[in-house]
């Protein structure tokens, strides 16, 4: 990726398994912005009148269009990414399918009108309503292009707000392609727009919309934190993630090995939810270290031009490869032994690795790889795998292995993560139904069901009083009589001693 010269700034994009220049993508300026959100306010006014069952015609009319155009949405994602078409497959264009039916079933019951019923003023009558927030704004990473930005455009869509898009520079074909489907679906005219370029683009973007969705790393999200609170405007910022694995010495040793290597090296450990550090109870360690290690050997990498030719692709940019480079080769020179991979190959691709003797000085066990690395570290006992688990500035994702189910959910209660498996890992985010974020700095705000479609509203409460007296109790003029008798109903129904003796009588 890079920048193209002429009348026009330009993103050139690369194929990160081939090196292949693949396009060259307009940049929107910064002080072009404005005008997208302008055109976004005027759509607003029209979208926002819209029923809830209306706009959920878009989005199925929108998951048609994908299942009807997998192959060219598959063909992008990979071209951008590197990542095996498999991977493009089930964890995009599946997820993406899904994510669309659910918000179009579901988004109604979720923005419905609520009436309240207040547990003293019976004489009113409240409504909770959902009001769009306006011009969201969302800014999308490069890891998961299709899937995590239909996450956030659809319910901010459905909400009845209208987005501008920022993608990755890295992956600008795929937010473009996110455009194009609902414009060829028939989704109004500037609903929905792109903008490409650089973090000056996007930091415009932040300083003129009325809600920002961001994605990405944890230093990036405090920049745009930082800059939406001088406005006041609500953020969710979805950022990374040290996700620990605990395999007890009483685990199904043959699921937690399948389960760690795939978990730490899918999508070449570029997930927000990877596997990025394990503890393993020291009467198994060795057997299941043996396990991985074997499983890590049988592993295929490279690029693929067929389903199934490859299980591990590139790292997407050249400054990820460094950085898992830089972590290997600290955690190398304080002691740790690397047992397979542990380089780089041709281009930017590095060696699936498995380290052992690893400890919490090294940054392999700190700080947030992104790569396919899989750390591996020999506890004494439960509570010391809890203690480094939680020993952590993120709180994204963890997993417990165990034959021991209640035991396991009675220790998922105390990992500081805000998405837990019990003898699985990652399922977390393909459950439309559950809030998935983090805890610490990993986050703030929860994706999918009604958590992450509210998000991007606000609550409006209406009172409505229901009889119509002339006046209230309250009104002007105040009068002695009327404080004696608040001053008597304070006392009746708050102190302890009589209301749990009324409630003894009754």
């Amino acid at each position: 990726m890079g920048i193209s010269t002429g009348a026009q700034r330009c993103l050139e994009v690369f194929n990160p398994a081939t090196g292949e220049k693949i396009a060259d993508v307009p940049i929107t300026p910064p002080e072009k912005v404005g005008e997208a959100i302008s055109r976004a306010r005027h759509a607003f006014q029209i979208w926002r009148q819209l029923s809830v069952a209306h706009r959920a015609r878009y989005l199925y009319a929108a998951r048609d269009w994908i299942i009807d155009h997998q192959d060219e949405i598959i063909e992008t994602i990979c071209s951008e990414t590197g990542k095996p078409r498999t991977e493009a497959l089930v964890a995009e264009v599946f997820y993406c399918c899904d994510l669309l039916g659910y918000y179009a079933k579901n988004s109604e019951r979720y923005l419905k009108d609520e009436i309240r019923s207040p547990h003293l003023l019976k004489t009113k009558r409240v409504f909770v309503v959902y009001q769009p927030l306006g011009v969201v704004g969302v800014i999308s990473p490069w890891n998961f292009p299709f899937t995590l930005t239909m996450g956030d455009v659809v319910p901010a869509l459905m909400a009845g707000n209208t987005v501008i898009l920022k993608p990755s520079e890295y992956t600008p074909l795929t937010g473009l392609l996110v455009e194009r489907i609902f414009r060829e679906v028939g989704l109004p005219e500037n609903v929905l727009q792109t903008i490409c370029g650089y973090g000056d683009t996007g930091a415009a973007l932040v300083d003129h919309c009325d809600g920002v969705a961001f994605t990405g790393s944890v230093a990036t999200g405090k920049k745009v934190a930082e800059r939406a609170a001088q406005r006041l405007i609500p953020v969710l910022l979805e950022l990374g993630g040290k996700d620990p694995m605990i395999v007890l010495k009483d685990a199904d040793l043959e699921r937690a090995a399948n389960a760690c290597v795939w978990g730490a090296l899918s999508n070449a450990g570029q997930m927000c939810m990877s596997v990025e550090r394990v503890y393993v109870e020291a009467p198994v360690y060795d057997e299941f270290v043996q396990k991985v290690v074997e499983k890590v050997k049988a592993l295929r990498q490279g690029s693929e031009k067929r389903f199934g030719e490859v299980d591990v692709g590139p790292l997407t940019m050249l400054k990820q490869l460094e950085t898992v480079e830089r972590h290997v080769r600290d955690a190398v020179e304080k002691g740790a032994k690397i047992l397979i991979g542990g380089k780089r190959k041709d281009r930017l691709f590095f060696e699936p690795t498995v380290l052992v003797n690893v400890d919490h000085s090294m940054q392999i066990m700190r700080e947030e790889t992104f790569g396919p690395v899989i750390p591996i570290m020999k506890v004494n006992s439960v509570e010391e795998a809890l203690q480094l688990a939680n020993d952590s500035i993120y709180g994204l994702a963890a997993s417990i292995f165990t034959k021991d189910k209640a035991l396991g959910l009675r220790l998922a209660r105390h990992l500081e993560a805000g998405n837990v498996c019990v003898n699985d890992c990652i399922t977390n985010f393909a459950i439309l139904e559950a809030p998935y974020g983090g805890a610490k700095q990993s986050g703030l705000g929860r994706r999918h069901g009604e958590w992450g479609l509210r998000q991007f509203t606000w609550p409006q409460t209406i009172v409505v009083d229901r009889f119509g007296l002339k006046r209230e109790l309250f009104w002007y003029p105040y009068s002695e009589r009327v404080a004696r008798w608040v001053a008597k109903a304070i006392r009746l129904l708050y102190r302890r001693g009589l209301r749990e003796k009324f409630s003894a009588r009754r």
